[in-house]
């Protein structure tokens, strides 16, 4: 819908009236004429908008009718003026029907309209050479679509594909070189307007582009920072896909093999390679019958090529070396989730026609597709799905934290408020659950067997969910434990330690979080990493309570996520452990190392600031890293302690408040010792 302002309205009135604008004078203009003469009045997208409408009006069969309405239209006309506008209509007809018989004028004009309408349909700017492609790679489609069976069935249940499947590739083919086409175009346009901002006319133009240019400039620091993060891995399996490992484990099994075929190929052959390997999964998905029928984009669309949040550009492969990689990392993700995603559909799809399921029914089929994205890690976002884009600023995938509540919370809640909307979307959503869960609780069960503290059961600890060596924590479930931990703190307004193990009622002690300490973390723990950084400035203080730096925040914006996983796991574990920690979270398997660490430099006492002038910055740092060490060893000591298990909480904390107080009395003395011997 598109509708001037008052004030714009008012403009074009008094230009009718005072004969300024006329029928007339807009038909014996080119559409290029008609716009920058219109800009001149109402600006230059407003006259783009009115001048597209005009021209739409005028390929009506009522001619003149089509012109009144488009002046209506657009001012909102009195009962009087109507009369008068519908003559001057009138006398101007013959003249615009001379000009739209003319066969050469005529040609000129609807293509004209055309680049128009293209412009308007793809948001940017369309020349008419660039129409004239657009036009020709949609004839290319449509001639590959009739061989593959009856047009006017198409996208409805009764489309039966009777053509064979090389034509079904080839149709795929077709399609996806018109999306790539017009995509890119997009693109270019959007490139244009953040390299040259100001090839523009006019005050209010020139400060809507630098409006335009703060804006790029904020979503291009967002997304690139928030790719290379997500970079460097195959890390769909273990997150956004481990859902489908559990309740489809065959169809997760061969996409899984292929992903690493597709990085092998990427990482051989080049940047290229990776394109041609998306282009070949669309095209062979345009070719199923599925998609034929129309069921992917019946209600809710699957999400098929719309890009994933996790890569929401592709810039970073433009790097020299690590560029190959970052190709790897993003084609094999992509490829891989939208594989996966069309796999399951088409099981579900043939599930719910065994159960008699009508597959013409938009709520019917939208809720299998929304259900299938969830499962695949695009959660649905209602009303606010047009924001993602801006969320994600914000926040690193909000679509995953959002699928992963809806698996769940779907099979108990009403559909109007983010439950299933159907019997049988509600049915496969409890029975995609219960897999999930009883995988879950299987391979926690097998571990503890082997172990019996490697795994927590009290869904309050940040351990539970996941399997624990040592101070080593991976987790079985894609993320969706920590929406349990944060339910089970709230409804029982306390805590477990997961270094500790002991538990904390909110604010009881000094220094206890409260509920809103407890939801601000989990808030924080889902932030991009740009406004991490925005963050840690804000607050002067990073996640380990140290001052930022420079060097840091740039490293938080630019290391890939793997990286950082590694460097953190070889200071505190070694480099064995740390590359085992690699490859788990390489594959998605989120590994993190959990342990007691006390900064002695962050809001020092008197104390500390005594002993660190006494034995120096270098040694205050050794003497603190030697602290934490034994105080880690100690706390693994005493879970295995059957009389510590067997302690009340305020109990366990006296006896650990004890037991570090010695080990820094200790080390207080044989630093001093060392100092005065050395002196």
């Amino acid at each position: 819908m598109f509708c001037l302002i008052f004030k714009d309205a008012k403009k074009i009135k008094e230009a009718i009236r005072s004969g300024k604008l006329s029928p007339e004078k807009m038909n014996k203009m080119t559409s290029q004429e008609r716009r920058s003469f219109l800009s001149n009045i109402i600006g230059e997208e407003n006259a783009k908008e009115v001048n597209l409408l005009f021209e739409k009006k005028l390929l009506l069969k009522n001619q003149e009718r089509a012109m009144y309405e488009w002046a209506k239209e657009i001012t909102g006309m009195s009962k009087d003026q109507k009369t008068k506008t519908l003559n001057k209509i009138r006398e101007t007809y013959a003249e615009k029907k001379r000009r739209l018989e003319d066969p050469r004028e005529n040609e000129m004009f609807l293509n004209e309209i055309v680049s128009d309408v293209y412009s308007r349909k793809f948001k940017t700017e369309i020349t008419l050479d660039e129409a004239q492609t657009i036009t020709e790679l949609s004839q290319d489609q449509r001639k590959a679509q009739s061989k593959l069976g009856d047009v006017t069935k198409w996208k409805t249940e009764d489309f039966v594909l009777t053509g064979s499947k090389q034509d079904a590739v080839n149709f795929g083919a077709a399609k996806t070189a018109f999306d790539n086409y017009t995509g890119g175009l997009k693109a270019s346009a959007i490139k244009e307007a953040f390299v040259n901002p100001f090839k523009v006319r006019g005050l209010n133009e020139r400060a809507r582009a630098i409006s335009l240019d703060a804006k790029l400039s904020l979503k291009f620091i967002a997304e690139n920072s928030r790719a290379i993060v997500a970079s460097v891995d195959n890390s769909l399996w273990g997150r956004q896909g481990i859902k489908a490992l559990y309740t489809h484990p065959q169809v997760w099994a061969k996409n899984f093999a292929q992903s690493w075929k597709d990085i092998g190929r990427i990482i051989s052959k080049g940047n290229k390679a990776g394109d041609a390997i998306l282009d070949g999964v669309k095209a062979e998905i345009y070719s199923r019958e599925n998609y034929m029928k129309g069921r992917y984009e019946l209600g809710t669309k699957l999400d098929i090529g719309t890009g994933e949040e996790e890569f929401p550009t592709s810039q970073p492969t433009k790097f020299w070396v690590v560029g190959r990689l970052f190709k790897a990392a993003e084609v094999s993700y992509e490829s891989g989730a939208m594989r996966l995603r069309v796999d399951v559909a088409d099981l579900v799809y043939k599930f719910a026609e065994q159960n008699k399921v009508d597959m013409t029914n938009k709520l019917e089929v939208g809720s299998i597709n929304k259900g299938v994205n969830s499962l695949t890690g695009r959660g649905s976002l209602g009303i606010v799905e047009g924001s993602a884009k801006a969320t994600n600023i914000v926040f690193f995938s909000i679509k995953f934290f959002k699928a992963n509540v809806d698996t769940l919370v779907k099979p108990f809640l009403p559909g109007w408020l983010g439950g299933a909307e159907t019997s049988f979307a509600r049915k496969q959503a409890s029975i995609d659950l219960l897999k999930i869960v009883s995988s879950i609780g299987i391979i926690l069960m097998i571990a503890n067997s082997l172990d019996d503290d490697a795994v927590e059961w009290d869904p309050r600890s940040a351990n539970f969910g996941k399997i624990r060596i040592g101070n080593m924590r991976f987790d079985a479930t894609g993320g969706m434990s920590s929406l349990v931990i944060l339910a089970s703190r709230l409804a029982t307004q306390s805590t477990k330690s997961s270094v500790t193990g002991v538990t904390s009622k909110f604010g009881e002690t000094y220094g206890a979080p409260t509920g809103m300490d407890v939801l601000w973390n989990f808030t924080e723990n889902k932030f991009s990493p740009m406004f991490s950084v925005i963050k840690e400035m804000v607050d002067q203080k990073t996640f380990e309570g140290e001052k930022p730096t420079f060097i840091n925040e740039l490293a938080n914006l630019s290391v890939p996520i793997i990286i950082e996983t590694g460097i953190d796991a070889n200071h505190k574990e070694g480099l064995a452990n740390a590359l085992f920690m690699m490859i788990a979270d390489g594959i998605g398997i989120s590994a993190n190392v959990y342990s007691y660490n006390d900064n002695w430099g962050v809001n020092p006492g008197k104390t500390m600031i005594q002993f660190k002038e006494k034995v120096g910055k270098d040694r205050f740092k050794e003497a603190n890293d030697e602290y934490n060490i034994l105080v880690n060893e100690k706390i693994l000591e005493l879970n295995k302690d059957e009389r510590w298990k067997a302690m009340d909480e305020d109990d366990k904390r006296s006896k650990l408040t004890s037991e570090k107080s010695d080990i820094k009395s200790k080390i207080f003395r044989k630093y001093r010792f060392k100092y005065k011997r050395e002196k």
